[in-house]
């Protein structure tokens, strides 16, 4: 029988993600088997679990903070949005229908069934399952049919810790809004409040924590102070409108990113972040790195058209001629060919639209979701490596090009044991691959980068030696960063009659 803590917010971004995941990496550290759980999350961020199903990443990232397999079972309703209030429903991992939020409340009680199937399973074979909420656990509109935050809880009488973001002010204020709108039988289930993000000395705070104290019952159990050195995965496209730069600004290198309007596993690109500087840009600007990478994007054919529109295209084959280097990751390897076929409108109002034609392949929308762990062997020039990814896209692509991966597991182009594309154009390479995470492939990454370094000397007429990076300095920031955070808040959080 597994021990059950919540972590539940005054609101969107008070800090339930890393609470919940300093708190997975603290008890794997002692030794327990963990997992994370949230029962209800809306991301167009996602992972693939063991069982070859669609998780959000923030949950397949709490699983890395505690050691232990993406499962289906810590995220079992997945909302994916579209656009025009409806969403793409995924449930244990596979899509069930698309829904806008009035039929979705309609069916609550068939998705709170699958939410009490897997703390069941939770609750057999692990020993701690730590919890997170979504949004403000208080939305007093939405209380009836929120299936996310403390009705979840109270079904397995878990212990609740109530975290609020000082940074944005009003902390105590929100705490005890928070707990008076609270029903009474879900209020006694919040055992402690943690404030998050404090700057500063904690004394100043000390008359407002014996106040919320006296008005409320309830303890606060500590602060977590901000700590900028923290390196931390993102959970969604919101966290990119503060994020327009970022990296390793020593690094002679630039990579570029497209910001698509419906940008999705932006978290690709961070592995390349600590060997290079990285820089989002908008359609409507130059592209000014060495590398472009063209990312996930949740409609392939609406991006197509907004790259005509504000005449990116020009840009992108402007930059191919000038040598640079671009590597399109599944719906921007997508774009990458030379018509993206969408007759019955999948994708969005767009339909069938040409593509950027850097490649020549077609791919058709309309198909059953490809969800694969996938692996095979990546071949550029005389580089054979293994890889490994993750597959989560709809269409299947008819290629005419150089595979870039022989598959020995995953879907692929089309199912035919082949992934992705790469050619030379002149002095440029051009890449294309359905793989999520081709860039936490190491070897892969760091052949890119330096790449991309020979080809900056070289037009420069300078000599200067490269040299090949033989670690995997992504993951090792990773489980540093998780360690850290840890230690932060078991120094700082009073954990005691929690954990």
């Amino acid at each position: 029988m597994a021990k059950f803590i919540m972590v539940v917010g005054t609101s969107s971004n008070s800090g339930k993600t890393v609470l919940v995941s300093a708190l997975c990496r603290l008890l794997a550290n002692k030794g327990y088997k963990v997992a994370p759980f949230k029962s209800q999350n809306m991301s167009l961020n996602s992972r693939v679990s063991v069982e070859d199903g669609e998780i959000a990443v923030a949950q397949y990232t709490q699983a890395r903070a505690a050691k232990t397999e993406p499962s289906i079972h810590f995220n079992p309703i997945l909302l994916k949005p579209k656009g025009n209030f409806v969403s793409q429903v995924v449930v244990h991992g596979k899509p069930y229908k698309d829904m806008d939020y009035n039929e979705y409340r309609k069916n609550k009680d068939y998705f709170l069934d699958k939410i009490t199937e897997s703390l069941e399973y939770l609750d057999n074979n692990y020993d701690y399952v730590v919890m997170e909420g979504a949004g403000s656990c208080c939305e007093i509109n939405l209380l009836e049919d929120d299936i996310a935050n403390l009705r979840v809880a109270e079904i397995v009488d878990a212990d609740a810790i109530l975290v609020s973001d000082i940074d944005n002010g009003g902390v105590f204020a929100s705490i005890y809004g928070t707990i008076e709108l609270l029903p009474e039988n879900w209020r006694k289930l919040i055992k402690g409040f943690v404030i998050n993000k404090f700057r500063g000395n904690v004394d100043v705070l000390k008359s407002g924590f014996k106040k919320i104290e006296e008005l409320t019952g309830i303890p606060v159990l500590g602060t977590i102070p901000y700590d900028e050195s923290l390196i931390l995965p993102e959970e969604d496209s919101q966290a990119l409108q503060g994020r327009k730069v970022f990296g390793n600004s020593e690094s002679p290198i630039e990579v570029n990113v497209l910001r698509f309007s419906k940008i999705a596993n932006f978290t690709d690109v961070d592995p390349i972040s600590n060997d290079v500087l990285v820089k989002f840009i908008d359609f409507k600007e130059n592209i000014t790195g060495d590398i472009l990478i063209l990312p996930g994007t949740r409609c392939s054919t609406v991006e197509m058209s907004l790259i005509k529109k504000y005449g990116m295209d020009e840009k992108i084959w402007e930059f191919i001629r000038n040598g640079g280097i671009v590597l399109g990751i599944c719906g921007g390897y997508q774009i990458m060919g030379k018509k993206l076929i969408d007759e019955k409108n999948t994708e969005g109002d767009v339909g069938t639209i040409e593509g950027l034609g850097i490649f020549d392949l077609e791919t058709h929308f309309g198909n059953e979701k490809a969800i694969k762990n996938s692996k095979g062997i990546l071949k550029i020039d005389d580089m054979e490596i293994e890889v490994s990814g993750y597959e989560l896209h709809e269409g299947i692509t008819t290629s005419k090009e150089e595979p870039l991966i022989k598959l020995f597991k995953g879907f692929g182009n089309n199912g035919d044991g082949f992934d992705g594309a790469v050619k030379r154009i002149g002095e440029s390479y051009v890449i294309g691959t359905y793989f999520h995470g081709i860039l936490d492939n190491y070897r892969f990454r760091n052949y890119l980068i330096n790449l991309a370094i020979k080809k900056k000397y070289e037009s420069n007429g300078s000599n200067k030696d490269f040299e090949l990076l033989e670690h995997d300095s992504y993951k090792d920031t990773f489980e540093k960063n998780m360690d850290k955070l840890a230690k932060i808040v078991s120094e700082n959080v009073n954990l005691s009659n929690i954990i």
